[in-house]
């Protein structure tokens, strides 16, 4: 049971690695829409850390905050894919290269310390195999947080 928390944690810690290495060493500074996503991915892997840790209800209730944080990257990664394969609009503030007057714009922020505008959102800046960093975002949150479910779902040893 335990090892399906840690799993999860260590999957989503390679994959914010993985996006900071794109950022820094890659230079393919983020948009709005990833750094949304590097969030609610930092949510879940804290969450599935600590259900790793604890037992009784507070494992159930770490275990629930995994669950949602990775359910919710693979949402806004979701999203993101249909901005970028132009299903849908994106934000209108994710054109890149535009901040937003008198706000904290993470993007901004992160684009600025790669020495480099944010990225648009509607833009693919890197795939492999047709797909995106966003595409392969869905499969990989949806992946964690099965892991978290199937860990909250499991008989207590002993």
């Amino acid at each position: 049971m335990r090892s399906k928390f840690f799993l999860a944690a260590a999957i989503g810690t390679a994959t914010f690695i993985a996006a900071l290495g794109f950022q820094y060493i890659g230079g393919l500074p983020p948009c709005q829409l990833c750094i949304s996503q590097r969030w609610a991915l930092g949510v879940g892997i804290a969450g599935a850390a600590i259900a790793g840790m604890t037992n009784g209800m507070t494992r159930l209730v770490f275990g629930l905050v995994a669950v949602g944080g990775f359910l919710a990257e693979a949402g806004l990664a979701f999203y993101h894919t249909g901005v970028e394969r132009h299903w849908w609009q994106g934000p209108q503030s994710c054109s890149g290269g535009a901040q937003l007057p008198s706000s904290f714009d993470p993007a901004v922020v992160a684009a600025g310390a790669a020495g480099k505008a944010p990225a648009a959102c509607n833009e693919i800046p890197w795939d492999l195999f047709g797909l995106s960093m966003a595409n392969y975002n869905v499969a990989i949150a949806g992946f964690m947080a099965a892991l978290c479910i199937m860990a909250l779902r499991a008989k207590p040893a002993g």
